[in-house]
């Protein structure tokens, strides 16, 4: 095993990477950063970067061990982020530009160190499509079901609790007060951010690609089951203090604690099926 003495020192290329990047990308990164900051839906992106960061500097090691060639057929990937680049513009379209930026990352990588570095960075940069936004027109299509299904499962809890309702496609009628579960109620924003959480706990659990797979579709099931116990908070503020304060700072507060207790059990997920596959094994 070689010393961290003798260890090859990265080539200088890799910091020629960042300026054609930034410059042919700054003002669609500009479009990201302000999408994160107006749409709370992927408020998530501002902590993209620097978590797939910390997943390329945890790869330190696997990178300066792994061989720098240069190989052209690196320039493959950048003519098709290029291509995509060029329709994103004339179409007026961003999510093919913002895809387009990651696939030209891994084809300057691929260009500048190999294929054996471009392999190790693999994790690191399928993580960084965690940051863009789906378009909206996909993402409407999913919001309506989402929206019944949670108001459904919420009225469900709320009834066995006993509390006497009606509902009406994604509006519960309680006594004195109408919860209606609109689209940032969804549960598909808990959905995409408890996602990203999985994707980048995936790196720290050693799990075989079907246990992976379990683990990522549990990330469904949990999103949904906080967003219904939110839901359910709600409620229970309004039959308790009144609708008033349903809709004041008990509303967020209920939505954060139960956001945070979704991030702790996604995280848990991760470690108990690393254990369930262990011992299976």
């Amino acid at each position: 095993m070689r010393s961290a003495a003798t260890l090859p020192r990265p080539s200088p290329s890799i910091f020629l990477l960042l300026v054609p990047l930034l410059a042919a990308y700054w003002f669609v990164l500009a479009s990201l950063a302000s999408q994160w900051a107006d749409d709370p839906n992927y408020a998530h992106g501002f902590f993209v970067l620097p978590m797939a960061g910390f997943l390329a500097w945890r790869r330190r090691g696997e990178w300066l061990s792994a061989p720098s060639h240069p190989d052209r057929r690196g320039l493959i990937l950048i003519a098709a982020a290029g291509a995509m680049y060029l329709a994103g513009i004339l179409a007026a379209e961003l999510f093919s530009m913002r895809l387009s930026f990651v696939l030209a990352a891994a084809g300057m990588l691929w260009t500048l160190e190999g294929h054996e570095r471009l392999r190790v960075m693999r994790f690191p940069l399928v993580f960084l499509l965690a940051m863009i936004p789906i378009p909206y027109l996909f993402y409407y299509r999913l919001t309506f079901p989402l929206q019944i299904e949670s108001s459904r499962l919420a009225a469900g809890v709320l009834s066995a609790m006993g509390m006497p309702l009606v509902r009406a496609g994604n509006v519960i009628h309680l006594e004195g007060y109408s919860l209606e579960v609109v689209s940032a109620c969804s549960g598909l924003r808990s959905i995409m951010t408890l996602g990203t959480l999985a994707l980048f706990v995936s790196d720290f659990v050693r799990l075989s690609p079907a246990w992976r797979s379990v683990y990522f579709a549990l990330v469904i099931p949990i999103a949904m089951a906080a967003n219904v116990a939110r839901l359910v908070l709600t409620a229970g503020i309004a039959a308790l203090e009144g609708p008033r304060a349903a809709e004041s700072f008990l509303h967020e507060l209920s939505g954060l604690v139960v956001f945070v207790v979704g991030l702790g059990a996604v995280a848990a997920c991760g470690k108990v099926l690393e254990w369930i596959a262990r011992e299976r094994n």
